[in-house]
């Protein structure tokens, strides 16, 4: 070790070139190492903001993409009960439930329309010009909705045992919906529905339909509505495309909701004997809450081959896959970075401690004719190593952060330039959704316990490694041929 120190100190030119050369690769994979672990970090971070909830829905692209003329619904089966609660029962499931859903046309009942205080060119309201509610049945006694934020309860109560054993028709409405028709907690609303029938191609004929009164016993509030402004103003999309169907969902038991589709259906074919009545079947819509977002993967592909043909997989954290294009090329570009940039620290440093070690072979002659061992000539030159390649990983570590942070903002930015460009942003309201602005917002740049630990581990493994070729020099080393 005092060897070691001397020969660091006093030959300081040869000292500052290594120094110098580990600094300007300690940078750069430090840089590296400081980008990917942020990207994983935003990862992580959005997905548990995004959480943790999974569907099975009906894959209408597929059915599109794989039918000439159109989608063909005539293929699809229901999904069996069974084979829902099969699914609920898997490991990664923490709680699940499976909705019926049925949407009733009405007449003088006021479902919510958006309606923008201020004309703005770039607002859609997509819907249709009748009036509809969307009867959403469920088997819990408190939505999973509610579980996962998506809405909040703000007055009244959620369903008993009672009311959901016996399919009681009481329901669960939004502000906007009892503001519209001045309903309140206690009240019963009757949704006065109507049968249309658009098949003549002309404009619909409508009829009186069956009228439904339901109890409410719960007002909600949809948290996503403010979600989607911040993103639509703050976030910079060229155009906000608003969806008020999450609004007239009325909560209900699913047997309630079974017994009016029901009479839906009993209804409509009474009213227009001549068309087709559709499927009697029940379809159901499940949702599955996941013990972490980080099981959604093994979810999709565990469960996918279980479903009936026509059917895929949703989990909530999709949108970050929908969004978090530049973070996924980010995470690449900055392993890539780290691979390279450790293989060429050992070329480089391997080559340059060679051609030191040469230089040196009358200094390390003299050690083993004097009879030193050939392990502590071997360990005078690691440490060596180390007392250089430490102090300069250090330094690295604060400038190699900055380098990381400077190049990352760099390609965010250009990332960002792009995804403005490729169209329209919508942004359905009804579920969390984050956007490109969200994800640069969350990512960041900065020192965590992690990241010394990689970044050291790397760098002295690196510098041990770069030792390899010069100790097998000194291996050769014939001390009789040196000296004569």
């Amino acid at each position: 070790m005092k060897r070691a120190w001397l020969s660091v100190t006093r030959k300081r030119g040869k000292s500052a070139i290594l120094f110098a050369v580990i600094l300007i690769l300690g940078n750069v994979i430090a840089g590296a190492i400081a980008v990917n672990q942020s990207t994983q970090n935003v990862e992580k971070q959005i997905k548990n903001q995004l959480g943790s909830l999974a569907t099975i829905d009906i894959d209408y692209e597929a059915l599109m993409a794989n039918s000439e003329g159109g989608a063909s619904m005539e293929e699809i089966q229901p999904l069996p009960e069974e084979l829902i609660k099969q699914i609920g029962e898997r490991s990664e499931v923490k709680q699940y439930d499976y909705l019926r859903e049925a949407m009733i046309a009405v007449d003088k009942f006021k479902p919510y329309s958006f309606r923008p205080e201020v004309e703005n060119e770039n607002i859609m309201v997509s819907g249709s010009m009748d009036s509809w509610v969307y009867l959403t049945g469920t088997n819990l006694l408190q939505p999973l909705d509610f579980e996962e934020d998506t809405v909040n309860l703000t007055q009244g109560r959620f369903f008993t045992e009672e009311e959901q054993r016996t399919g009681k028709r009481v329901g669960l409405i939004s502000e906007e919906v009892a503001q519209e028709n001045g309903l309140t907690v206690g009240d019963t609303m009757v949704l006065d529905g109507q049968f249309i029938d658009y098949s003549s191609g002309g404009d619909p004929e409508k009829q009186k339909g069956n009228d439904y009164p339901i109890e409410i016993v719960g007002i909600f509030k949809n948290t996503s509505l403010e979600k989607a402004n911040e993103q639509g103003q703050e976030g910079g999309v060229s155009s906000f495309a608003f969806d008020d169907r999450p609004f007239n969902r009325i909560y209900m038991p699913n047997d309630a909701v079974k017994t009016i589709v029901e009479e839906e259906r009993a209804g409509r074919q009474a009213a227009f004997p001549a068309t087709d009545p559709g499927s009697d079947e029940d379809f159901f819509t499940p949702q599955f809450i996941l013990n972490q977002p980080e099981d959604a993967e093994q979810f999709k592909q565990e469960v996918t081959p279980l479903l009936p043909n026509g059917y895929k997989v949703n989990a909530s954290t999709d949108e970050y896959d929908r969004v978090g294009t530049s973070m996924n090329r980010l995470s690449q570009i900055s392993s890539y970075v780290v691979v390279i940039a450790v293989i060429a620290s050992l070329i480089i440093i391997s080559l340059i401690i060679v051609l030191f070690t040469r230089d040196r072979k009358y200094e390390l002659g003299i050690y083993l004719s004097l009879g030193e061992r050939r392990k502590y000539v071997f360990a005078q030159i690691v440490i060596e190593l180390l007392l250089i390649g430490v102090s300069a990983m250090l330094i690295s570590l604060v400038t190699g952060n900055m380098l990381g942070k400077m190049v990352s903002e760099s390609l965010l930015t250009s990332s960002m330039l792009e995804a403005n460009q490729t169209g329209m942003e919508q942004f359905f309201v009804g579920a969390p959704k984050i956007d490109q602005a969200t994800i640069n917002e969350a990512f960041r740049v900065q020192y965590t316990l992690s990241y010394v630990i990689a970044f050291l581990a790397t760098g002295i493994v690196t510098i041990l490694l770069s030792a390899v070729v010069p100790l097998l020099y000194i291996l050769r080393l014939n001390p009789k041929k040196i000296m004569l």
